[in-house]
């Protein structure tokens, strides 16, 4: 198995490779191909003189008077690396210089590049027709030569020049490529495996383990980001869990300790046996049942056994027969205790009635139970984008959530308060709050200040299939009296 690093190192310079290669390879191509335009042209050029030089020299009648001194005098019989050849118009051989010959001239000049160009070049010509004044061909001149040879020094040193050029910027273009995949490797990895270290100390138990150290890519840094809440989570749950124990442990051995306690005074005549004891007694059995049947609905949320049976009902019906339960505990408190629910009259949700009637249950107990004597508990509901949606709200004057607790009320068997007794309960209500929400594809979430008020805000989705009569419109009340009188 190969790590990242190796394989954006081995990408980044195959990448160079390639670039380089191709570069070198476009280049070599483009100069060739001018410097054989350049040699074409060249061979043109001189092929044009020539021509002009040898029409002139028939006109004045001298093809006869050894015509290659003339050519000599007229400086052209040395033109370069060129045969030059006069024939007639059936293009019969009358004086100049073959292949052969030219190769030869070529070989004793002792020029390595050229000689060169000799063996390995295919060897080229070229008859341009001589004319008279009358237009009529006299005969022909052939220009033979070898396209590699033709280049003089300064050519030769030129194209040297480009080709060192190429391989100089093709090393440059490479080495910024091993150095560019160095870096960025580099970068997309230490972070990647510090990150990964981070992970292995968070499953090794050490979960206070956090990666500090930010990064510059945007994924990476979501990536840290993740890491270090999946850590804060996970101490967090350690905490509860840790903190769990402790109170399962404490509330188990005060009933038991009292009730050993108790049932071993009435074994040694200590206590009677008599009403009040046994009273007492019951009392902490009941006490010790409470907080099993906690522990058991604590594990039917974390195995998600609860069943719910899906059926329409009113929304205010359902929260309204909750609400006038909690009337007598209104009056006893002296709370300011009302709902206004108006605006949902008619609204029918899709829900298990049983879930339900446990939502509210746990969420106004709550409330009441942090609410103080004289305080004020208010439930208002309403509809929200374009009643597709209804939202329940319950507002209390109650003590309040800490800004520190708020983002953890939700947790199993997390409590605010850092004293059981001051106030009763499990810790797990508003977990099952959430949970019975979500299984109706609704949304809660909570509003708090400490000391001050606390506001628990549902939604859920309204039924748009099934309305009550209210929510009909007229035309539709027509077509359901029409078929009633058919």
């Amino acid at each position: 198995m190969i790590s990242i690093r190796k394989q954006l190192f081995a990408i980044f310079l195959s990448i160079g490779c390639i670039m380089v290669l191709s570069t070198s390879l476009i280049v070599n191509v483009t100069i060739q191909r001018s410097f054989q335009l350049y040699i074409e042209n060249n061979i043109n050029y001189a092929s044009d003189m020539l021509v002009d030089v040898l029409e002139r020299l028939y006109e004045e009648d001298q093809w006869q008077q050894n015509l290659g001194e003339q050519l000599i005098l007229e400086n052209y019989l040395g033109m370069g690396n060129f045969s030059i050849a006069v024939l007639t118009p059936d293009k019969r051989f009358i004086w100049g210089t073959t292949q052969k010959e030219l190769a030869e001239e070529i070989k004793r000049e002792g020029n390595g590049n050229k000689h060169l160009g000799v063996r390995t070049g295919l060897y080229s010509f070229e008859d341009k027709p001589l004319h008279d004044r009358y237009g009529s061909i006299v005969g022909y001149a052939r220009i033979g030569y070898y396209p590699t040879a033709t280049l003089n020094m300064n050519d030769m040193q030129f194209k040297k020049d480009i080709n060192l050029s190429i391989v100089w910027c093709c090393s440059m273009i490479l080495m910024c490529f091993i150095f560019a995949g160095v870096y960025l490797s580099r970068l997309f990895t230490y972070h990647i495996y510090g990150i990964s270290k981070t992970s292995i100390a968070l499953a090794d138990g050490k979960l206070n383990a956090r990666y500090p150290f930010k990064s510059k890519i945007k994924e990476i840094e979501t990536l840290r980001h993740s890491m270090n809440y999946l850590g804060e989570k996970l101490e967090r749950q350690d905490t509860i869990r840790k903190k769990l124990i402790s109170d399962v442990s404490h509330e188990i051995r005060t009933p038991l300790h009292i009730l050993q306690s108790n049932l071993e005074a009435m074994i040694d005549g200590i206590y009677p046996i008599d009403e009040e004891q046994m009273n007492m007694l019951y009392k902490e059995v009941v006490r010790f049942g409470k907080l099993l049947n906690n522990l058991d609905l604590l594990k039917n949320i974390e195995e998600q056994e609860t069943s719910m049976d899906f059926k329409l009902i009113n929304l205010n019906e359902s929260l309204g027969e909750v609400f006038d339960a909690f009337k007598i505990v209104a009056k006893e408190k002296k709370i300011n205790y009302h709902m206004k629910s108006n605006e949902t009259e008619t609204v029918m949700i899709m829900a298990d009635k049983d879930g339900m009637k446990q939502l509210w249950m746990n969420v106004l107990s709550n409330a009441f139970k942090f609410t103080a004597d004289r305080g004020e508990i208010k439930v208002t509901t309403s509809l929200l984008n374009g009643n597709k949606d209804c939202q329940v709200v319950i507002e209390d004057t109650g003590i309040g959530i800490d800004s520190e607790d708020l983002p953890y009320v939700f947790e199993r068997m997390y409590r605010g308060d850092k004293s059981r007794e001051k106030y009763e309960g499990s810790g797990i209500g508003l977990t099952m709050v959430k949970n019975i929400v979500e299984a109706h594809r609704g949304k809660v979430k909570i509003e708090s200040e400490a000391n001050k008020f606390t506001h628990v805000i549902i939604i859920l989705p309204v039924n748009m299939m099934m309305l009550e009569p209210n929510n009909i419109s007229t035309k539709m009340k027509n077509y359901m009296k029409l078929g009633s009188k058919n």
